[in-house]
């Protein structure tokens, strides 16, 4: 999951945001390692729509996987190039592989069950997620009203 106001280590979005601060090169450890991200408000949207459709109707009661589509499970090398052309300023990054534990080359949710039954599919596409998580971390670099930016984003993502 990305989003603005993620600051956790060894998460790659807020690695970028904290390299592009210091306008350093983002190193990237497994660059063709495929992950679901997806923005924090597609999530959201759907615990919403969940907890609506079982309270109007009490069978949709079940275990829902939440993703991306499929063609936004994307390689961290392209979420990190999608971060650095959305960032500008020259953002770069390089892959230097750390030797660290194994992590799995591919991950990716299975979210037919939550499109066929309960209607949902994400809004925003990877593209549309990493632009608006570098707005924020922008937002938040430059001081700007970060509550303003949020509800921009939020009624951004509604008419999507």
């Amino acid at each position: 999951m990305i989003g603005g106001g993620d600051f956790a280590r060894d998460r790659i979005l807020p690695d970028c945001i904290r390299a592009a601060y210091r306008k350093e090169p983002i190193v990237v450890r497994n660059p063709n390692s495929i992950r679901p991200y997806q923005h924090v408000l597609d999530p959201l949207d759907a615990y919403l729509t969940i907890a609506r459709r079982q309270y109007e109707t009490p069978s949709a009661a079940d275990h829902y996987n939440i993703g991306p589509d499929m063609e936004d499970c994307v390689t961290t090398g392209t979420l990190t190039t999608l971060f650095c052309d959305a960032w500008g300023e020259g953002q770069r990054w390089e892959h230097r592989p750390d030797g660290g534990p194994h992590e799995a080359t591919f991950l990716r949710l299975n979210c037919e069950k939550i499109a066929e039954r309960l209607g949902w599919t994400p809004r925003w596409h990877i593209a549309e997620a990493v632009s608006n998580t570098v707005d924020w971390a922008k937002a938040y670099r430059d001081g700007a009203d970060l509550r303003a930016c949020m509800l921009e984003q939020i009624r951004a993502f509604d008419r999507a």
